[in-house]
């Protein structure tokens, strides 16, 4: 029984850092945040992640977390998350309802961690950030593929 004790103690944190993702903004509706995409002139940023990917949980934690709990992404860009394993439904950019998996397979996004940003049509701005292979260099990936993303709505 202490064995099992001691086992969940040191489980419990793996498991509650697994969450971690979830705090951060879910699609739930591109029509509107394409509306407001187009009124304030930002870009959508869409982090394509599945629960079982520990760079997800790295790109996460390290990068979109302390951005969106900062506050950097109010006037920047509209931060929203899609599960590629998740059957949560979802507004399209063009209304249609389907599952956020069902989305990520139509935008043609089928590894993770994808970070694409989009423009108020649901067109890509920039090129996708595609993996998380350089962890040293991905925040200025990040913050240049934001600043080019803005830069062309305006």
């Amino acid at each position: 029984m202490r064995r099992l004790f001691i086992l969940l103690v040191f489980l419990f944190p793996a498991v509650g850092s697994a969450t971690s993702v979830d705090s951060l903004p879910t699609a739930t509706d591109f029509q509107r945040d394409a509306q407001l995409s187009k009124q304030q002139h930002i870009p959508i940023l869409v982090f394509y992640m599945a629960d079982d990917c520990p760079y997800c949980e790295a790109v996460s934690k390290l990068y979109l977390e302390p951005m969106y709990r900062n506050g950097l992404d109010k006037g920047r860009f509209i931060l929203r998350t899609v599960k590629l394993d998740g059957s949560e439904f979802l507004r399209g950019f063009y209304g249609r309802k389907m599952r956020q998996e069902d989305f990520a397979n139509q935008q043609g996004v089928s590894f993770t961690p994808v970070i694409r940003l989009y423009d108020y049509r649901g067109f890509q701005l920039v090129p996708e950030i595609f993996g998380y292979q350089t962890p040293e260099l991905y925040g200025g990936y990040l913050d240049s593929a934001i600043d080019k993303s803005i830069a062309k709505l305006r």
